[in-house]
């Protein structure tokens, strides 16, 4: 098995510069007015160029709200993949983000989902028909056509640092369109080092190294690890580790805890 490490900064502005271009207009992340009705959209393409010039358009049933009801976003995500390095998104695929608003204790919350498609499957009578099927959060709309694994729909060079471009992806993408309570990947931080603010209790012995690494095993497959620390309580260090067949963006991830604040330190962090 061979190894080669990458720098964290590397992966920090990779991760930041993709949080730049996954952002909702402001009527999708906090609903909270009435859009004017305009003429039906035919595609997820036409929703977003129609927001582009300043027409907001939703097609009936996919209004944005708080409540409770999935709803199609006019934002195709796979525009933050075309400056990726060593990575791509398929010919004539686009990527479709369906989001799920609700309001608790004067704030909004919300999840999402996104899926890979192909442009010609990608009309907004085909996505308005998921929304038919979906219920509440647990289970989002799956428009016919959908790829389930939207890293199907990667392609790239197949080398290395590809491999650690799609894990970052991957998570920035399945975080797209959450807020407040549905968090998840948002709350963590990558990490090269140990943080020193914390005492951390262990649950495994410590990592000599935290930086992240992908490993090239003798039969082809790539395993990309690094590491993060959430930042909210409960407080955590994980290892992350996705395996890859090697000639495909699609893996099997396993995300570990592997320490845990101290409850004193955790307690000074959340206040």
């Amino acid at each position: 098995m061979s190894s080669q490490q990458f720098p964290i900064n590397s992966l920090r502005t990779l991760r930041r510069s993709l949080k730049r271009q996954l952002v909702l207009p402001t009527c999708e992340h906090t609903p909270d007015s009435e859009l004017a009705e305009m003429p039906e959209p035919n595609s997820l393409a036409t929703l977003s160029n129609l927001f582009r010039k300043g027409e907001i358009t939703h097609a009936e049933g996919s209004t944005p709200n708080v409540t409770g009801q999935w709803f199609i976003s006019t934002v195709d995500a796979s525009t933050a993949i075309k400056s990726l390095p060593g990575i791509a998104l398929k010919p004539n695929y686009c990527l479709v983000t369906y989001l799920y608003r609700i309001r608790r204790a004067k704030a909004n919350h919300g999840g999402s989902v996104t899926w890979a498609m192909t442009q010609q499957s990608s009309t907004t009578a085909n996505l308005e028909a998921a929304l038919t099927l979906a219920g509440d959060h647990n289970t989002p709309p799956y428009p016919e056509g959908a790829l389930h694994n939207y890293m199907a729909a990667i392609t790239g060079n197949l080398t290395p640092g590809s491999f650690v471009v799609a894990s970052i992806l991957q998570r920035e993408l399945q975080e797209f369109g959450r807020c407040g309570q549905f968090h998840r990947w948002h709350n963590h931080r990558l990490v090269g080092t140990v943080p020193k603010q914390q005492e951390w209790q262990w649950r495994m012995e410590q990592p000599k190294h935290l930086a992240p690494r992908v490993h090239k095993l003798p039969s082809g497959k790539m395993a990309v690890e690094f590491y993060t620390c959430r930042i909210v309580p409960p407080i955590r260090i994980f290892r992350h580790v996705d395996r890859y067949s090697g000639n495909s963006y699609v893996a099997k991830s396993n995300d570990q805890v592997i320490a845990a604040a101290t409850p004193q330190t955790a307690k000074l962090v959340r206040h």
